[in-house]
């Protein structure tokens, strides 16, 4: 299953609607007299993904990160890589691109929903002066199920939920000047939420108030999977204000649904 983001745009008045389809989402433009959008979503913790099935079975960077430059580096220093495994953190360093045997072991073990961090030092040579100069490569990968967790009802009823128990209870007065709130929650094993908790305040303690109310009540969801079936948790982002910052990160593309305050 691939990666999915619910982005609603509402405002309290609506005066007309128009479609827009693109070839990665589809996105409901709302027009009203209120002069500034209220936009509310759920997606999936994480900027680069990568399924656990591959960490496992990662011999080399490129198989842990598919855009890794592998083709241009040529005189590696080293390659630093660390993650979290039964809730510590392991690091480990190769000399080049091929993962060590500590590298590999600290990926067999590695906890879901961990960030992956790597750090290549390498040299590269100025064409004129023939020098070698030291350069540093940063990049983080987030470890995700093969089956992600799934609102019960589907996307629509998801919608819905978060419209009536959240964007509606908003007052129009704070509304207007809302700052961007995100809400992290984990969906765990059973399906339940767990460890809601305010990532980016939106400044207004009633509205961060009323925002955890609605998710740490939400109904159950399916939970995500591995692979081979077993059950696992996941971290989700509910985020609501006049502007989402993060809707073009959902990684493969994003299917959005819509809806309108009445």
């Amino acid at each position: 299953m691939v990666p999915w983001l619910i982005i609603i745009n509402t405002k309290p008045k609506t005066a007309h609607m128009k479609n827009l389809i693109t070839s990665l989402i589809l996105f409901i433009s709302v027009v009203s007299g209120f002069s500034q959008d209220l936009n509310y979503g759920v997606k999936a913790a994480y900027t680069r993904p990568v399924h656990i099935s591959n960490v496992r079975m990662a011999n080399k960077m490129i198989d842990i990160n598919p855009g890794y430059p592998s083709s241009w580096i040529s005189h590696y220093i080293s390659a630093s890589l660390s993650a979290t495994c039964n809730g510590t953190i392991m690091k480990a360093v190769s000399a080049d691109d091929h993962l060590s045997t500590e590298q590999k072991n600290i990926l067999k073990t590695v906890d879901m929903g961990s960030d992956i961090v790597v750090d290549i030092k390498y040299y590269t040579t100025n064409t004129v002066t023939g020098e070698n100069n030291e350069e540093l490569m940063h990049f983080v990968v987030t470890v995700v199920p093969e089956i992600e967790a799934q609102y019960l009802g589907g996307h629509q009823l998801l919608t819905q939920y978060l419209k009536e128990n959240a964007v509606d209870k908003i007052a129009e007065s704070t509304s207007k000047q809302l700052r961007q709130a995100v809400v992290r929650f984990t969906v765990d094993e059973q399906g339940e939420i767990a460890n809601p908790q305010i990532a980016v305040s939106s400044e207004d303690a009633l509205t961060d108030q009323l925002l955890l109310e609605a998710i740490t009540s939400m109904p159950k969801w399916k939970p995500a999977e591995s692979a081979n079936g077993m059950k696992v948790k996941q971290e989700f982002e509910f985020s609501v204000g006049n502007k989402v910052e993060n809707q073009a990160l959902a990684p493969f593309g994003a299917k959005m649904e819509t809806g309108r305050k009445r």
